[in-house]
């Protein structure tokens, strides 16, 4: 049944345009450049050490990929169980189980790209450090977790509150600009690093940066931790989901 709608959801969402599949890799390349042409270019904004050592855009690239994949799965989720009403009521089938092909489908594909991108800096940058690029499963993985629990909540209540979906994009929107991905944690305040340390996706971006540009040391009992309470929240969004479910039909 998973395989069933990972693979319905990679011929929807993706085969069924007219640049296919190419768009994944597409977007995130113009939306990259974008950002570095408007910062690097025409504001000229400061940048780090660190940034200025790599590139900005090898900076940026290099944490943009898995936001990339986490924001655009976590949008996509949450429609996933009312894009099913036809289902509902009807044919006995675990709901949870098109969400988490949803998020599964965009990660994989996202994370395709993002492997040649790394593959690219490895070869062409001297400051890029190939040889911590398999730690990056770990930050990632964790992103995955974290889409899946917040997904699995966002698409159950998408189907009572259906502006679900308008509301928290607005909220991820926020959310990339109060993650260290365009701009280094160095450069910041010490009043705002210790307020931003509180962001779910603070620790991996950095966990990411730190393992193949930076090279400080990395957070792993940080990462340890969030993976505790990702868990945790995953668990509840399992618990809620399934509360929630016994209801849906009465929405449809």
């Amino acid at each position: 049944m998973f395989y069933y709608f990972f693979k319905r959801e990679i011929r929807d969402k993706y085969l069924g345009n007219l640049t296919g599949i190419a768009w994944v890799f597409i977007q995130p390349i113009i939306t990259l450049l974008i950002y570095w042409f408007v910062f690097d270019k025409i504001f000229q904004a400061r940048f780090s050490k660190d940034q200025q050592d790599v590139g900005f855009i090898v900076y940026l690239a290099v944490g943009f990929w898995p936001w990339m994949a986490f924001s655009e799965s976590l949008i996509r989720s949450i429609t996933a169980v009312s894009d099913k009403s036809d289902l509902i009521g009807k044919i006995k089938i675990n709901l949870k189980i098109p969400v988490i092909a949803s998020i599964s489908a965009v990660f994989c594909l996202n994370m395709i790209g993002y492997l040649v991108v790394l593959v690219s800096l490895a070869i062409f940058n001297e400051n890029f450090d190939y040889v911590s690029i398999p730690l990056l499963i770990l930050p990632i993985a964790q992103m995955y977790l974290l889409a899946i629990a917040l997904g699995l909540m966002f698409s159950a209540f998408n189907v009572f509150i259906k502006d679900t979906q308008q509301f928290i994009t607005t909220i991820i929107t926020l959310w990339f600009f109060l993650t260290p991905i365009i701009y280094s944690e160095s450069i910041l305040p010490d009043r705002f690093k210790q307020i931003i340390q509180f962001n779910p996706l603070y620790t991996p971006i950095t966990f990411i940066h730190r393992a193949v540009i930076t090279h400080e040391s990395l957070p792993w009992l940080k990462l340890s931790i969030l993976y505790l309470v990702t868990f945790l929240l995953l668990y509840l969004a399992v618990k809620m989901f399934d509360k929630l479910a016994d209801h849906f039909a009465d929405f449809h």
